[in-house]
């Protein structure tokens, strides 16, 4: 067990919202150390909106490491850098995914792919694209781009991100209580 934390686990510093903005040159380590000792003494606040707040970095910043973050942090992202899964097996798994909508770690596991200890631990490495936001945009109930928006006004406003979907028409009352059972269910199945 200790091999597989250690071969998923080696790189999950990477991504952090912070670590991401520094990677992509938006902003420098000296400007994340400012931002986190500020965030530190205001814990309400998010990352995002302090760096926006302090203008050490701009919206548009923030999107691309929002992007960015989704992307690498996505299951079979995580089990191929890991080097447990290959490409053409994600391509295989994804096309059952359509088919039958199971989740694609199920898949994973179902075919021999990765073994459930692999998954659970890349779960947890994955463990923040299980949030709400994520969960909306892998399920279809939103598209990237309302995503984005409803991040960008939850930083300036620290208002919960579903209530501010529900505000903006982007999903509605139904769809959020369907989401959340649903989040609850994976945060059961997968404890990390």
């Amino acid at each position: 067990m200790a091999d597989i934390k250690n071969k998923i686990g080696k790189d999950k510093d990477n991504y952090r919202l912070g670590q991401i903005l520094v990677q992509i040159g938006a902003i420098t380590n000296e400007n994340l150390k400012i931002a986190l000792k500020i965030k530190e003494s205001n814990k309400s606040k998010l990352l995002g909106q302090v760096l926006l707040e302090e203008k050490l970095c701009n919206e548009n910043d923030i999107k691309s490491a929002l992007h960015k973050q989704r992307g690498d942090t996505s299951i079979g992202q995580i089990l191929l850098r890991s080097e447990i899964i290959t490409e053409k097996q994600i391509e295989e798994c994804l096309i059952e995914q359509e088919k039958t909508g199971d989740l694609l770690g199920f898949i994973f596991v179902n075919k021999g792919f990765c073994t459930a200890d692999e998954l659970i631990e890349a779960l947890k490495i994955q463990q923040r694209d299980n949030r709400l936001g994520s969960l909306l945009l892998r399920e279809n109930y939103i598209t990237e781009q309302q995503l984005e928006e409803a991040l960008l006004e939850q930083l300036k406003t620290n208002i919960m991100l579903g209530e501010i979907l529900i505000r903006m028409n982007f999903i509605n009352s139904d769809d959020l209580a369907d989401i959340l059972i649903f989040q609850s269910r994976i945060n059961t199945e997968f404890p990390v």
